[in-house]
C-alpha cells in the first residue's frame, strides 16, 4: 500500500517523482500492450477493417491495453489488494450500474439541453428519412456497442491510472488542465475540426475528469462519455465530426454553424461551449473527496 501522503491528490502534487515514474511506466506498459495486440490482430486480418469494426477494434485494443497496464501497476507496483476498486471500476453490479446510470443521466441531460435550444428557434428541423424500425434498432444497438468500447478506451486512458497519478504529481487543478488539453489534442485529427471543437472537446475532458473526481468512479465517467455520444447519434447529429446516419428520420441543421457546430456536430458550436462551462461549474462547485484511503 502507498503511504497516505502519496495517495492523496487533493491539491498539492504530493506524489512527486514516484508518481511521475509510475505514470511513465503505465504509459510504456500501455504502449507495449497496444503494439502486441495490434500485431496479433493484424495477423488474422486479410485487409484493413472499415466501418463499425474499423472504429471498434482499435478502441477495443486501447481499452484492453490500458486496463491491463493499470491493473498490473496497481497490483504489482502499488501493491493494491483490490486494483479494480482503486482504479474506480469495482465489479459489484450495484456499483457499476449506479455509476453508469449517473453518468448516462448527466450526458442525456446535456445533449437534450443542446437539442432543445436548437429546436425552439427552428435551427434543428426533424424530417422523415428512408429505413425501417428494424434497421433503426440495429443501427442504434451497434452505436451503443461502439460508443461503449470507445468511451471505455478513452476513459481508461485519460481518466484512469495515468490521470490518477497526475493528480498525485500535479494536484487536481493542473492535472485536470493537462488532461483536458491532451484529450482535446487527441481529436485534432478528426474530420471537419477547427479551434472551437478542440476547445469544446478539451472542456468535455475537464467535465469527465470532474465527474471521476467527484465520485471516484470511472463507471460514472464512462457512462457520461457513452451517453453524450449515443444521445447525439439518437438525434442523428454528427459526433466529433463523424457521421453516423440513422435510418427512419433525420435532423437537419438550419442554424448558424458558429452556434450549432454545423457539420462537426454539437461539439463544434458555442452552444456546447456554454452548456459545458455550466456543467463544469456545477461539477467543480465544491472540493472533491479524497481518494480511497489504504
Amino acid at each position: 500500500m502507498l503511504p497516505d501522503a502519496d495517495r492523496k491528490g487533493g491539491g498539492g502534487g504530493q506524489g512527486g517523482p514516484y508518481a511521475v515514474a509510475r505514470l511513465l511506466l503505465f504509459l510504456v506498459g500501455t504502449a507495449a500492450c497496444v503494439a502486441l495486440l495490434a500485431l496479433v490482430t493484424s495477423a488474422f486480418l486479410a485487409a484493413p477493417l472499415t466501418g463499425f469494426w474499423g472504429l471498434a477494434l482499435p478502441h477495443g485494443v486501447i481499452a484492453v491495453s490500458a486496463l491491463i497496464a493499470a491493473l498490473a501497476m496497481l497490483r504489482w507496483v502499488d501493491r493494491e489488494e483490490q486494483p479494480l476498486d482503486e482504479l474506480g471500476l469495482p465489479l459489484s453490479v450495484g456499483a457499476a450500474l449506479r455509476g453508469s446510470l449517473r453518468g448516462i443521466a448527466l450526458g442525456a441531460l446535456l445533449v437534450a439541453s443542446l437539442v432543445a435550444v436548437q429546436l425552439i428557434p427552428g435551427w434543428l428541423k426533424p424530417m422523415a428519412d428512408e429505413g425501417t424500425l428494424a434497421a433503426w434498432l440495429r443501427h442504434m444497438g451497434a452505436m451503443a456497442i461502439l460508443f461503449a468500447i470507445g468511451g471505455a478506451s478513452e476513459e481508461l486512458l485519460f481518466r484512469g491510472y495515468g490521470f490518477q497519478r497526475m493528480v498525485e504529481w500535479l494536484g487536481i487543478r493542473w492535472a485536470v488542465v493537462v488532461d483536458a488539453a491532451l484529450f482535446g489534442a487527441l481529436h485534432a485529427i478528426n474530420p471537419k475540426v477547427s479551434i472551437i471543437p478542440l476547445i469544446n472537446i478539451a472542456l468535455a475532458g475537464a467535465l469527465l475528469a470532474g465527474a471521476y473526481l467527484r465520485t471516484r468512479s470511472l463507471w460514472v465517467a464512462i457512462g457520461l462519455h457513452w451517453s453524450w455520444n449515443w444521445f447525439t447519434t439518437l438525434f442523428d447529429l454528427p459526433v466529433s465530426g463523424l457521421e453516423f446516419d440513422a435510418p427512419v428520420y433525420d435532423f437537419r441543421e438550419l442554424g448558424p454553424d458558429l452556434l450549432t457546430g454545423g457539420a462537426f456536430g454539437p461539439e463544434g458550436g458555442l452552444l456546447a461551449t456554454l452548456v459545458l462551462v455550466v456543467a463544469i461549474a456545477w461539477i467543480f462547485r465544491a472540493p472533491f473527496p479524497e481518494a480511497r484511503s489504504a
